[in-house]
């Protein structure tokens, strides 16, 4: 019986896509590129440069595809690719274009303000922490990533990565409370 190449996992598309099958990495693409894509704008800032973020990483990622080490995680891997591309990214750029998230089908005008103001202000809060803490905070909160996959994304111990996250959201809860 013939399986769809969709429902391989990930370490049988990089066993294909090393034997030159373009149809399998781009499956991978597709399984992955939405979450790196959003870890990329939350590390960059920017629309266009997450995308050009992203694109690079999976350039990258095939061009590297002979280095992955099938005992690993495929999507770790990437996203430690991902996360490379953005740091080196913003080592290029002094200042970061500041993003607005745009907010639709509120109930009220009100609370559409409101709601606005809030997020904004948690986007300023975290847009204004280092790095490393604004790294860890994308990839656990908005991506859902465990504290092991993180640690592993990172290359960090997992202790690491929790003291990180927690100072990370003691610096929001302290910038938030002073404004």
């Amino acid at each position: 019986m013939n399986r769809d190449m969709k429902d391989f996992n990930d370490n049988e598309l990089v066993t294909l896509s090393l034997e030159g099958d373009e149809i399998a990495f781009g499956i991978l693409v597709k399984r992955y590129e939405v979450q790196m894509y959003r870890t990329a704008k939350g590390i960059v800032l920017s629309y266009d440069a997450a995308n050009d973020v992203t694109q690079r990483g999976f350039l990258k990622c095939w061009e590297k595809l002979d280095t992955f080490n099938s005992n690993h995680k495929f999507f770790s891997w990437l996203y430690r690719i991902i996360v490379n591309e953005s740091l080196n990214y913003l080592r290029t750029v002094k200042n970061h274009t500041e993003i607005t998230p745009d907010y639709t089908n509120e109930e009220s005008p009100l609370n559409h303000l409101l709601k606005t103001e809030l997020l904004q202000s948690l986007a300023s809060s975290i847009d204004n922490l280092s790095e490393e803490h604004r790294i860890v905070i994308q990839l656990r909160h908005f991506e859902g990533l465990s504290y092991e996959e993180i640690a592993d994304v990172l290359d960090i111990n997992q202790k690491t990565v929790k003291s990180r996250l927690y100072a990370a959201r003691m610096n929001l809860r302290d910038m938030l409370l002073s404004e």
